[in-house]
């Protein structure tokens, strides 16, 4: 499902000669040859290696091909037969998770001359011949974890999509054969399941995040460190070198901005966690239980839980008054507020009026509540309004309503909690749904 932590890493070194290949090998492996023995199962990484563009073209296909892919490649900026800005994009091409490193003792290579053969990419590191160890096994582990990383996030996001696509089709399903009850009791069900599924993946890619940042502060506490001891022991010619190293490496912005990178993936990953926590709150501990609710935090959650169904159609404007806790059957209201919010984003599609707005409001009454939930839509037409409520009454296309949900919501509201549901329209204008419930259920 997730990518998994033992999994062979492969690198692929593009060079005029063996020697890097090499270097790795016996850098990571203790032998040089050590990815070309007959066992490589006890290996860091898998090394291999090529002088010339159409073969690590060649290797690189084929290893996509056998869902081998390698995840990082050393590129010499100057082969025999190309250049390795050429290549590099040439492997973007085939693959967008390759990350590569240019190797290059180049002094006339400028970055504008990369930017505009690579674009601008946080997939690609410069590499300044000579090089140090140090720098180099820095690079390979900071680029092997980066593209864990991306992987895990790709992963979670793609069994996200997948999991919420089957639990979708399941309740179109449930909505066409099973009575009110039940479907009330399996939208719950699902929308349970799915904060359920989502949860153990966000915590683990979360988790590996934090893991990040701790590692990343390590490393800068020891550069601080070793630049305390050239500082106070080092040759100036070396601390001149690594200076303009650093300068060339633009080092000052990697520690100022990584902390950034990982802050916001930090605020994705606490995002999945509130849309876990709304299906939660949305599904509650099931249809038919009383409690006493906050409105106001109902409808944040259903919001998110529909958000599919509205984001690229309107924009939402809510208007939350102070509110009294009201005894209610919340799985029930939960639906009402989905069915509403689905339904005025529907209109607004149909209207075909550009992008609209969703506009919800709450303000306190005597007895208890109203909620007012308008759009921009079409707007219900003259000949329509009086069967909106009817069982099975829809006038949308098929496929795209049952005529079930305003009826359900009807029920819900005036029979179940005894309240009222009414609403104000007018053509090509819109449509203004009007709940009002009481502080407490009927007796």
């Amino acid at each position: 499902m997730f990518t998994d932590p033992e999994e062979k890493s492969f690198i692929l070194v593009i060079d005029n000669g063996p020697a890097l290949r090499n270097h790795l090998d016996q850098m990571f492996n203790n032998d040089p040859n050590a990815s070309f023995a007959e066992s490589t199962e006890d290996l860091t990484y898998l090394i291999n290696g090529c002088s010339t563009c159409a073969d690590g073209l060649t290797i690189l296909k084929e290893a996509l091909e056998n869902d081998t892919p390698y995840k990082m490649v050393f590129v010499e900026s100057t082969l025999v037969d190309g250049s390795g800005l050429e290549l590099i994009s040439e492997f973007w091409q085939l693959d967008q998770d390759l990350h590569a490193v240019l190797c290059s003792a180049d002094t006339e290579l400028t970055w504008q001359h990369i930017v505009e053969t690579l674009g601008e990419s946080d997939q690609l590191l410069i590499l300044q011949k000579p090089f140090s160890d140090l720098e180099l096994r820095q690079i390979v582990h900071a680029t092997m974890r980066k593209w864990q990383l991306g992987k895990q996030s790709q992963n979670v996001m793609q069994y996200m999509e997948q999991q919420i696509n089957l639990r979708t089709q399941a309740i179109e399903e449930a909505n066409k054969n099973l009575l009110q009850s039940e479907k009330l009791a399996a939208v719950g069900q699902l929308a349970a399941g799915i904060a359920h599924e989502i949860n153990t993946p966000a915590q683990y890619v979360g988790d590996n995040i934090k893991a990040v940042s701790d590692f990343f502060g390590s490393i800068t506490r020891l550069l601080s460190y070793y630049r305390q001891l050239l500082n106070e022991h080092g040759n100036r010619d070396w601390l001149q070198q690594i200076n303009e190293q650093e300068h060339k490496e633009d080092l000052g912005f990697i520690l100022e901005d990584a902390p950034l990178a990982i802050e916001q993936s930090l605020e994705g990953v606490a995002q999945i966690v509130r849309i876990v926590q709304a299906m939660k709150g949305f599904s509650h501990i099931g249809q038919g239980n009383i409690s006493s609710i906050n409105i106001n935090l109902a409808l944040e959650n259903t919001l998110l839980v529909a958000r599919n169904s509205y984001k690229y159609l309107a924009d939402i404007e809510t208007q939350f008054g102070d509110l009294p806790t009201i005894e209610c059957f919340p799985g029930e209201l939960n639906q009402v507020f989905l069915n509403i919010i689905v339904n005025a984003a529907q209109a607004i599609e149909e209207a075909k009026k550009g992008r609209g707005k969703i506009t919800i409001h709450t303000a306190a009454t005597e007895e208890g509540l109203e909620i007012r939930i308008s759009d921009t839509g079409c707007g219900i037409p003259e000949a329509a309004r009086e069967r909106v409520f009817d069982p099975f009454f829809t006038t949308k296309d098929v496929g795209k309503g049952t005529g079930q949900g305003l009826n359900i919501a009807y029920r819900i509201i005036q029979q179940q909690h005894g309240g009222s549901l009414s609403f104000t329209t007018e053509t090509g204008v819109g449509t203004t749904f009007i709940i009002l419930l009481n502080r407490q259920l009927p007796k």
